[in-house]
């Protein structure tokens, strides 16, 4: 009862920035002694502190408590491979220091686990903190999971990466609490409490990653919160089945929506098009393709517009099954895949909610795709205890 009383003060604070004892009474509807007794707890803790004085209305003046954000700090990874990005935050989620590294693919899997700890112990002797102040350690990962445990079960761009136990090797190394989730949830957890503080609470996050094993994933929040599926795997939009009768993907299904609209996949059938085209071999992404197209080439525009209907296609369906008025499209190419797939999706659902749809592109950048990590983390340390009564 005593960590759930605590529980409600400290939200409290955190939520009105500064505010008095008999306000933080009013609000939680605790008595006034056991508010007393947890600010007095929490002030001895360094959490809180006394920021100042309330307006004079009589009377002995009121005292001011803020959240003391740089009591404790969170660190946070967005292991997306082959680049592996990390952040440190204070309770407030803001960074304090941020750092990346890319591995080299042909590294095996212990050797990329160790590149990641000898970095982040850079990191954190880099920053000055010491070890006592730091409150865990949040991973965003790719690839399927059992995020509860833990453990991942399988990265499809690591062949020899099965049934890892990373947050056992996390733990054993840095002796902070781990926890881990899907690096797309990551992505709109930060995306959610940096940008879209003031939306509704019904959203779906699409975050579409380039490079050479590009992913395309979705994170629901429903209700206040994010949906992850028993296992934290819920939501694997790439592998939404779009053309029954099309390739294998190595998921083991065929016509994947990422094999129809991923980056790689995308420039490999805009090559074959091109035929023997001297400049087949200086396009590298979508970005290049998109400058062809802009340049008046149908054979980019062609490919942009079959991309955008297999995106809104997909999209599409999940907006008619959750019933969703909002849409956000991140990752670093939000902005162009925005282009291609609005027209196609608001085609794709009926028309009375086409005109109740908003999509938007996300303003997450991606130095800041560890923070999500971090607000995991954060919010574990204030999560409300289960009570046995």
């Amino acid at each position: 009862m005593k960590k759930a009383n605590t529980h409600l003060v400290l939200n409290c604070i955190i939520a009105e920035e500064s505010i008095t004892i008999e306000d933080v009474v009013k609000k939680t509807k605790l008595s006034r002694p056991t508010v007393v007794n947890i600010i007095k707890e929490l002030t001895e803790k360094n959490i809180v502190f006394k920021s100042g004085f309330a307006e004079y209305t009589g009377g002995r003046l009121p005292t001011l408590l803020s959240l003391n954000a740089n009591s404790y700090f969170a660190i946070g990874i967005d292991f997306e491979y082959p680049p592996i990005r990390m952040a440190i935050s204070n309770l407030k989620g803001e960074v304090v220091l941020s750092q990346g590294i890319t591995v080299d693919r042909s590294f095996s899997r212990n050797r990329i686990i160790e590149e990641m700890f000898e970095a982040l112990e850079r990191m954190i002797g880099e920053s000055g903190i010491p070890m006592e102040q730091f409150i865990g350690i949040g991973i965003g990962l790719l690839g399927y999971l059992k995020a509860n445990q833990g453990i991942s079960l399988e990265i499809l761009r690591i062949p020899e990466w099965k049934d890892v136990d990373f947050k056992k090797l996390v733990k054993e190394r840095f002796g902070l609490p781990v926890y881990m989730q899907n690096d797309i949830h990551m992505m709109a957890l930060a995306e959610k409490r940096l940008f879209l503080t003031d939306r509704a609470d019904d959203f779906a996050y699409v975050g579409i990653r380039p490079g050479i094993r590009a992913g395309i994933g979705l994170a629901m929040h429903i209700n206040g919160s994010f949906y992850g599926g028993v296992h934290g795997n819920a939501h694997l939009l790439g592998h939404m089945t779009i053309d029954i009768n099309g390739e294998p993907c190595p998921c083991g299904s065929k016509g994947c929506l990422e094999l129809m609209a991923g980056e790689p996949h995308v420039v490999a059938r805009y090559k074959a098009l091109l035929g023997d085209d001297p400049d087949a071999e200086s396009i590298r992404g979508i970005r290049d393709i998109h400058a062809r197209s802009l340049g008046g080439e149908a054979a980019a525009s062609r490919i942009l517009d079959e991309v955008g209907s297999y995106l809104g296609i997909g999209i599409a369906n999940v907006v008619k099954l959750f019933g969703l008025t909002t849409v956000v499209i991140g990752g670093p190419d939000g902005e162009l895949y925005y282009g291609l797939l609005r027209d196609h999706l608001k085609k794709n659902i009926f028309k009375n909610m086409s005109g109740e749809l908003d999509i938007i592109v996300g303003r997450l950048e991606e130095e800041m795709y560890p923070l999500g990590s971090c607000f995991l983390v954060i919010d574990q340390y204030f999560k409300e205890p289960t009570l046995d009564l």
